[in-house]
């Protein structure tokens, strides 16, 4: 299972692509059962899991992260690392939300 022809690949990309639409408004199991079907397919998409930057991205979307320019270098690393991961563009807009709002009450 080495080589994935491109269709398959266009196949699990677009299931991809729906389960990070839907993660957020599930519930309960639903949401555990696709959050477990996105591992899955990353892994078969890009051959590894990388745990710990789901876990920072996670993190930041579930308001868990406070944001700050160390959190911004640090989501900046992790992205050079993997541009696939189908957190990081929703990480990166929660983080773009926190920083205009920290901007906003500094004046």
């Amino acid at each position: 299972n080495m080589t994935m022809d491109a269709m398959e690949k266009l196949k699990l990309t677009r299931e991809l692509r729906q389960l990070v639409d839907v993660i957020p408004v599930q519930k309960g199991m639903e949401k555990l059962h696709s959050t477990k079907r996105l591992r899955e397919l990353i892994e078969l998409l890009s051959g590894k899991v990388a745990e710990a930057v789901n876990e920072l991205y996670q993190s930041i979307i579930d308001g868990k992260a406070e944001a700050s320019v160390e959190l911004l270098m640090k989501v900046r690393a992790e992205a050079e690392k993997n541009l696939q991961d189908p957190l990081l563009i929703d990480a990166v807009n929660v983080l773009i939300v926190q920083v205009n709002e920290m901007v906003g009450t500094a004046d």
